[in-house]
């Protein structure tokens, strides 16, 4: 018997495709461990191996589900109008390919293209006859040719370094099927973007030394700033909140306008990847839930430069809290953050980066569950409800669905921790 991460790595599919396979009803567990994880007997690995060949040749989920369930004539049928489809396709596909090379070809030598966005490029597309997934294998080829340029290209259409990142992550596995114009449309109506609370906010500012009277901060991957408003009402001082996605912006901007604090709190889209700010320039640098985009060891180096002598650097990671994690959380996180680490490796990482431990506090439960969880399933429930029958959708849904049935099941085995750190 294969458990669900060893047999989803065997094919290299993610382990969420096989949930949503298992929900759909395409591909069920023969059994399950006492603990309900699931068990695939070796005739459910053969019947993957045939899903995954019929999904290679480009067949639907309902085709598929079709041939596996029908006779051989009906199994004959589908075949065939499939195979008629692929000369139309083909002939679709000759189309796009010269309607690309000439776009990329003024994209990169500043012609007219230059001035395409990405809801154009998207538009364009689509008169070229590309549906949704004709568009996801459109960026796996791109990011395997050239992931670099496929990264500048992405900018260069005005996406956000988070929805690039997404992207490009997403497009080195396409059978993964979370769509980043769902992701967003998701969090651009959330509160708070990741796990928070005012509490804990307030808490990790009374941590820190007192700062100066007129503290410059900058707030990085502020999202729509529920922590921004905060650091603006309680310090008063200045406040550039920087994130490379505007509609956050745009939402925080109607917020400080809302409370009074727009003298207080200035925005700025720019990349976490390219922050041009001048040495020495801020008393603190925060950031709740976003460092992992530069990666925490790389973050460290990168934004001591820009404090000042005694600033600080107070930040929130997801963390390992136990040493005994369950094999379904290590399967979990293992893909979806590698990276991570557990306390004490994060803070021997910022001592050899060259701060001072000020002090750490994992973020309390109700930072999951009342100010992101609930809200998300909320959300969750209205953006299902406006995309009926739609399985890219259904996959971002359950995802995130998976996420947090993990968390509530495991919440001692990793949470997000509050590190306050300061320059000498």
């Amino acid at each position: 018997m294969y458990k669900i991460s060893q047999l989803a790595r065997q094919f290299g599919l993610s382990r969420s495709t096989l949930l949503y396979y298992d929900r759909i009803g395409l591909l069920n567990p023969s059994a399950r461990t006492e603990a309900s994880y699931r068990l695939y007997s070796p005739s459910d690995r053969d019947r993957l191996s045939a899903i995954c060949t019929f999904r290679e040749a480009g067949l639907g989920i309902d085709d598929i589900r079709s041939i596996l369930a029908s006779e051989t004539d009906d199994a004959a049928m589908v075949l065939r109008r499939r195979l008629y489809g692929v000369g139309e396709e083909i002939r679709a596909l000759q189309t796009k390919q010269r309607l690309l090379a000439g776009m990329l070809k003024l994209k990169t030598e500043g012609g007219p293209a230059s001035t395409v966005d990405k809801v154009m490029f998207v538009e364009l597309l689509r008169a070229a006859g590309m549906d949704d997934n004709a568009m996801k294998q459109l960026h796996a080829e791109f990011e395997r040719r050239a992931p670099e340029a496929h990264h500048q290209f992405l900018l260069s259409l005005g996406i956000s370094e988070k929805e690039a990142l997404l992207i490009r992550k997403w497009s080195a596995d396409h059978e993964k099927e979370l769509l980043t114009d769902y992701f967003f449309e998701l969090y651009e109506t959330m509160p708070r973007q990741g796990p928070g609370c005012l509490a804990a906010t307030k808490k990790a500012l009374s941590m820190l030394p007192p700062l100066p009277e007129k503290p410059d901060v900058l707030d990085l991957g502020c999202g729509s700033g529920a922590q921004t408003l905060v650091l603006a009402w309680e310090i008063d001082g200045h406040v550039t909140a920087v994130d490379n996605h505007r509609p956050f912006l745009d939402l925080l901007e109607k917020s400080a306008l809302k409370a009074g604090l727009t003298d207080r709190i200035r925005t700025e889209q720019a990349s976490m990847l390219d922050l041009r700010f001048e040495a020495e320039k801020f008393d603190m640098i925060w950031s709740e839930g976003a460092l992992y985009i530069l990666g925490i060891e790389q973050a460290l180096h990168a934004l001591r430069p820009l404090l000042k002598s005694g600033g600080c650097l107070a930040f929130t990671e997801l963390t390992w809290l136990s040493d005994d994690l369950p094999a379904e959380v290590l399967d979990f996180w293992g893909e979806g953050y590698p990276a991570m680490r557990d306390v004490s490796g994060n803070l021997e990482l910022a001592a050899r980066c060259g701060y001072r431990i000020i002090g750490h506090f994992s973020l309390p439960r109700e930072a999951w569950e009342e100010h992101y969880y609930q809200p998300l399933e909320k959300r969750l429930a209205s953006f299902l409800a406006a995309h009926k029958d739609d399985a890219a959708a259904a996959e971002v849904a359950n995802q995130f669905n998976t996420e947090i049935s993990l968390y509530r099941q495991y919440p001692d085995s990793y949470g997000y921790v509050f590190y306050l750190l300061g320059k000498p």
